[in-house]
């Protein structure tokens, strides 16, 4: 069993019932990986990559990852924290610096490495989505070309979605519904960064699609998205 292992925040944390209907995109990789691919999805709700080391959860990764498996790192939603030490890092300096901490301790491992960079908040100015993040996705960017390192800009995908699509309709992808529509909020949720199910699947397409324009080994993991699975759709009839 091939295993992918995925690290980042409540964008790609998975959910329980409790949270429904929150969904991180890590939770629906495995809707777009080959049958003998295993995907663990170790993101947590508000984890920069400074928590995250410093609770213990990436050692906790450390001791599982295997040879020939691979890790999806994405921070930067709270490392832009600036007002909590236990999370702000410098996206120029102690940022990068633990992303070469995942990097080379994940080498050391003989495990496979791909950056993203923080998906875009649905925030919205003048008919445009704005890059709220601070410098973080440019910095991860540079890191990843500094070591020569796959990375997938879903900031700049998201982003670029967003605005294709238009304010209105960018709404269903995230957390955002009016009072009694969901027993988890019945007070209804206006939530500008966190994902549906629908809003997980858009964010992971992304990620497989551009992936698939690179040279990464991970891509043997993934179905090929441009050969449709034959569905023999008699079978499914009632």
């Amino acid at each position: 069993m091939r295993k992918i292992y995925m690290i980042g925040d409540s964008t790609m944390q998975f959910n329980n019932i409790n949270a429904y209907p929150q969904t991180g995109w890590g939770q629906v990789v495995n809707l777009f990986t080959k049958p003998d691919v295993l995907v663990i999805d170790k993101a947590v709700n508000g984890r920069s990559t400074k928590s995250f080391i410093e609770e213990g959860r990436f050692d906790e990764v450390l001791e599982q990852i295997e040879e020939g498996d691979f890790l999806i790192c994405q921070f930067g939603h709270n490392d832009e924290k600036i007002s909590d030490p236990a999370r702000y890092t410098d996206p120029n300096t102690t940022y990068q610096e633990n992303l070469l901490y995942f990097y080379q301790e994940i080498t050391k491992k003989k495990a496979g490495f791909v950056l993203a960079t923080s998906i875009s908040r649905r925030i919205f100015e003048n008919g445009k989505c704005l890059d709220t993040h601070l410098g973080y996705p440019q910095a991860m960017l540079e890191f990843a070309n500094k070591y020569n390192i796959t990375c997938i800009d879903l900031n700049t995908l998201t982003k670029d979605f967003y605005d294709l699509i238009g304010e209105e309709k960018t709404k269903k992808y995230h957390m955002i519904f009016a009072p009694n529509m969901f027993p988890n909020y019945m007070n209804g949720k206006e939530d500008n960064s966190h994902l549906r199910y629908e809003g997980a699947v858009m964010v992971a397409e992304l990620f497989v699609k551009n992936l698939a324009k690179t040279n990464s080994p991970l891509n043997d993991l993934f179905i090929d998205l441009n050969i449709k699975e034959e569905i023999d759709y008699k079978m499914l009839i009632d």
